[in-house]
């Protein structure tokens, strides 16, 4: 929240004053007002891609419930038919110790019956003893098991929260970044746009004279990407939806996600892991399909070059899957090409 603040208490500070003119005064502002466009933008992609990574978590637990409640089940289960066992053997060694005396070979005319029989009230004796263990190591696992499934549930607990606390700061950065852009008006606007047309034309340049480095080899060209570039384009116009994945609305990594999914490579519904699951690529080497990661390790945006300077992105809330030019400036983390 110390983000948010420092963002609002700027944007206040920005409040055009009257009878303000002068291109260099407009220009000023212009630039003051996209720095700040550009830290809120990266500050909401961080928190869309928590919440992404929060609900990655979630399913995780998730299912590890599900398989804990299921042994749990069983060992109840267990313990239950042990302690039925458990009653019937006693029963039968307290009956047959009990007719111990009549099976004594000092009354008994039949020797050879009296052997057998002992034995199998030897035998009784040990199906108590040999129950009751069992019942005690039943116990243990369903203590160690139950205290699993605990500490799951408050993991599961902890995911949930974690994505509405980052849902609903971004709801008041999106805030922060609607005031910005209402104030983006007139030569302002103007002053903006040659902004990020200067910054879009840097990256195609960047990547147009891109030279290799030694040590840094290319990983083999993706057959895949075709596919998946295709795949991508057919959800042009898609609205932005936190944690989405589907036509009615998708997140960056949602869309990378399901575009690569139509390839049949399958990456996690989290920028930051689709980093890891990715192979580094030098601009030198960018091709056709492969991500372009923002932020620490990629926590913060993942979108797909198209070729020639330009790539596919879900950008943030309230916009649309759309085609712009490539940036590699501000927060930009490195390019990654999918494991065929």
């Amino acid at each position: 929240m110390v983000t948010l603040a420092i963002a609002t208490s700027t944007l206040t500070g920005l409040s055009l004053r009257a009878g303000a003119s002068g291109i260099s005064n407009e220009k000023a502002k212009a630039a003051i007002l996209y720095r700040q466009i550009q830290s809120i933008n990266s500050r909401v992609g961080v928190l869309g891609q928590k919440y992404d990574e929060a609900h990655v978590k979630l399913e995780h637990f998730n299912n590890q419930i599900k398989n804990t409640k299921n042994v749990v089940a069983s060992i109840e289960a267990n313990v239950a038919r042990g302690n039925i066992q458990l009653r019937q053997d006693a029963i039968f060694a307290y009956v047959t110790n009990g007719s111990a005396a009549a099976n004594n070979p000092l009354f008994s005319n039949h020797g050879a019956d009296v052997g057998a029989t002992n034995v199998y009230n030897q035998l009784a004796e040990g199906n108590v003893a040999t129950t009751l263990a069992n019942l005690k190591n039943y116990k243990i696992q369903l203590t160690k098991e139950r205290w699993i499934l605990a500490n799951e549930d408050r993991q599961a607990g902890a995911a949930e929260r974690a994505a509405a606390q980052a849902f609903h700061e971004a709801q008041a950065l999106q805030r922060a970044l609607n005031a910005a852009l209402r104030q983006a008006k007139g030569a302002i606007a103007h002053f903006i746009a040659q902004q990020e047309a200067a910054a879009a034309a840097q990256s195609r340049n960047a990547i147009a004279k891109a030279t290799p480095i030694q040590g840094f080899p290319a990983p083999p060209p993706n057959r895949r990407a075709a596919i998946a570039i295709r795949a991508a384009l057919s959800y042009l116009g898609v609205p932005y939806v936190w944690g989405g994945a589907s036509r009615s609305g998708v997140d960056c990594s949602g869309l990378v996600m399901l575009a690569y999914a139509a390839a049949g490579i399958f990456l996690p519904h989290y920028s930051g892991a689709q980093f890891a699951d990715t192979v580094r690529v030098p601009l030198v080497d960018l091709q056709p399909g492969d991500l372009l990661f923002y932020g620490y390790n990629g926590d913060e945006h993942v979108s797909m070059y198209l070729g020639h300077g330009e790539m596919i992105e879900a950008p943030y809330t309230g916009a649309t899957v759309h085609i712009t030019p490539v940036r590699l400036g501000y927060g930009f983390a490195g390019a990654g090409r999918p494991r065929a």
